[in-house]
């Protein structure tokens, strides 16, 4: 036994309030003399011994009412054994509606199963209608009415998401636990190997939940499908065209396939390509013909298979002319662009030119005309030219800065205002994160040196890509707004670093260019499911847009001014414009995953089902569950009740006579 209040018993001291007023009472009088009292009528004296033990009684049930009144605020609770059998049973029917089952009547046969496991349930018992992919959704309330529950099963259909076992099981854990009710889990599903955790543990069902796992598909279903495209998402030389497809077989015989390349619809070449038994072929397209601006493409495979939809591949292409960069640097240094003008502009594939320009001439109006800026070695910045880059790095521009001499007087870096110190000791770079999208493929900078450099101090919500061998920051980047501040810790030329003298030289300028660019923001496709950010800053007010394959906008107007990211949940082609952005076009493709229909072995789906069977044997076979707290608040209240009754009734008796005594 405990008490959930214990504080509550400080009121006890109370008790001592009526033993109080009962010593009072038992004050005496000073007796007066009087001559005589033989003529005084005689009366009968009552029983002092009776008058004693009725105030006692009156004074036990007044301090039996105050430890009552308290006992009732610390709220004792006993440890009871809940039977198990006295937990209400729910019945979830959850449906797989992921991509794999869009499969042949897979779809129509799970809606089947789950008809007969509602009619087969016995009257008054709740159940809910739930469907999954890579999250539970619940379709019903639980609930008794077959009718309902009928309709939601009818209701659904297969999407574009893949399935996930490991969210189910998650998904399935919580909602016994808000429910609080003995879960039954009937799981209607293809049994997809691919959607298996990588961690068992993930599978694990809670301590009461049973799992029954229903498969409507069998071990041999074979599918063909397009894994894979690989092409370049910007086009600026037709004569450069490339595109890679991959072409798998799940569970089938070699076979050959006609693939073909489309643009916007239109068929612009077709191979055959022989795939081999439950093997990958390549098959590649160069040299076709793409319009201008954005381009929507497709590979195709036929003929067609049970699942028709994972036989076609989503690819999106843009060709541009080359984009333009604006380089500004310092009065009387023009040939501080040299270097980089010439990495740029190395190939007509890079798709940047370099305008170079001194400070002096530069102008707000112009910057948008521009890729991206790049600021060489800027020195003493002008403060309106200054706020004027901040306004349009802001808006969704972007800002190479590069810190040379001329900016080691300064002590802090123009734009983002971080402090720093000058270090001229030669030395190498001693870190390079090649993960980010920034310095992809640059490599490690092997064999630079740089002789001089700014030994930076960065802000706390600076994001550090590359550090110098003392562990100061080479390359960083600053959020501003919606836009983007790159700043390199030494200069573009070969004043202060022999890097543009190394072959590392060119693909940093490039990848950089790149990033700043948003060349690298849009891949030619993505898997469906993928996040796609709206916005940096969620103060940030500027409306985006989403249109969806059918062109409808996907946000409301109030979700096109706060949402930050939206996903994108079915295939086709999204047109996305962020806030503070270019317009993009996104294509979405199938989980390759969903393609391979190899199912899970039954040894493994009688470990996933034991995992929650054994915990509710164990308990049925003890009868009883978990020890629980029950609370004796309300009969400490009941007996409250009943003992002021019995004092207001001795009390009443008490103060009647007291009356007839006076």
């Amino acid at each position: 036994m405990g008490l959930f209040s214990p504080w509550w018993l400080a009121g006890l001291a109370a008790v001592a309030l009526p033993l109080w007023l009962h010593l009072l009472r038992q004050s005496k009088r000073t007796p007066q003399p009087f001559s005589s009292v033989m003529f005084i009528e005689p009366r009968v004296q009552s029983s002092l011994k009776h008058r004693r033990l009725r105030y006692l009684l009156l004074l036990a049930l007044r301090m039996l009412l105050l430890i009552l009144l308290a006992l009732a605020f610390a709220n004792p609770y006993v440890f009871t054994n809940t039977p198990v059998g006295s937990r209400k049973n729910l019945t979830v029917i959850a449906i797989d509606k992921s991509f794999s089952m869009r499969y042949g009547d897979r779809m129509e046969k799970a809606k089947a199963e789950a008809h007969s496991l509602l009619s087969n349930l016995p009257g008054g018992a709740r159940a809910q209608i739930a469907a999954f992919d890579s999250h539970l959704e619940t379709l019903t309330q639980p609930g008794s009415d077959k009718g309902p529950l009928s309709a939601a099963i009818d209701a659904i259909q297969p999407d574009d998401l893949p399935s996930s076992y490991g969210e189910l099981t998650r998904a399935l854990r919580m909602l016994q636990q808000n429910d609080g009710a003995a879960l039954h889990a009937e799981v209607i599903t293809d049994a997809q190997a691919t959607s298996m955790p990588p961690d068992f543990h993930d599978l694990l069902l809670g301590s009461h939940t049973t799992l029954q796992v229903h498969a409507v598909a069998t071990d041999q279903s074979p599918n063909w499908d397009v894994s894979s495209v690989t092409a370049d998402p910007r086009i600026y030389d037709v004569k450069n065209t490339r595109l890679t497809a991959t072409i798998s077989g799940f569970d089938t015989p070699a076979e050959n396939r006609q693939v073909t390349l489309l643009i916007n619809n239109k068929p612009v070449s077709q191979k055959n390509v022989a795939v081999p038994a439950s093997g990958r072929a390549q098959v590649e397209f160069t040299g076709f013909d793409v319009p201008y601006g954005a381009n929507r493409g497709e590979i195709r495979i036929e003929p067609h298979d049970k699942l028709p939809q994972d036989d076609s591949f989503l690819f999106s292409m843009e060709r541009t002319d080359p984009q333009k960069v604006l380089f500004l640097y310092s009065a009387g240094r023009g040939k501080d662009a040299f270097y980089y003008k010439a990495a740029l502009e190395s190939s007509n594939t890079t798709g940047f030119t370099v305008q170079a320009a001194p400070l002096e001439q530069a102008r707000y109006d112009d910057f948008k005309k521009y890729a991206f800026v790049v600021l060489n070695d800027p020195g003493n910045l002008n403060s309106d030219l200054a706020m004027q880059i901040c306004d349009y790095i802001s808006q969704g521009g972007s800002v190479l800065l590069a810190l040379g001499p001329n900016s080691e007087f300064q002590h802090k870096a123009p734009l983002s205002s971080v402090s720093y110190s000058v270090d001229r000791v030669t030395q190498g770079a001693g870190y390079v994160d090649e993960q980010t999208p920034a310095l992809s493929g640059v490599g490690k900078f092997s064999n630079v040196q740089f002789f001089h450099s700014l030994h930076v101090t960065p802000k706390t919500t600076t994001t550090i890509y590359a550090k110098l061998a003392d562990g100061s920051p080479l390359i960083m980047e600053d959020r501003m707004g919606e836009g983007r501040l790159l700043t390199f810790a030494s200069a573009l030329d070969n004043t202060t670093n022999d890097m543009p003298l190394h072959a590392s030289f060119l693909p940093f300028a490039v990848q950089t260019a790149r990033y700043l660019s948003g060349a690298s923001d849009t891949p030619s496709s993505v898997a469906v499911g993928t996040p796609v950010v709206l916005r940096r800053n969620a103060k940030d007010a500027t409306a985006a847009e989403v249109l969806g394959p059918q062109g409808a906008h996907e946000l409301s107007f109030g979700e096109s001014t706060k949402a930050l990211a939206f996903d994108l949940t079915r295939t086709g082609f999204y047109t996305i414009q962020p806030a503070g952005g270019r317009q993009m076009l996104y294509a979405v493709h199938p989980d390759p995953r969903e393609s391979d229909l190899k199912t899970i072995p039954a040894e493994t789906l009688d470990l996933w089902r034991n995992t929650g069977n054994t915990s509710s044997t164990a308990e049925n076979a003890s009868a009883t569950s978990q020890p629980q707290r029950s609370s004796w608040a309300a009969y400490v209240l009941l007996f409250l009740l009943i003992a002021s009754i019995v004092e207001t009734f001795f009390a009443s008796r008490y103060l009647r006579q007291e009356g007839q005594t006076a």
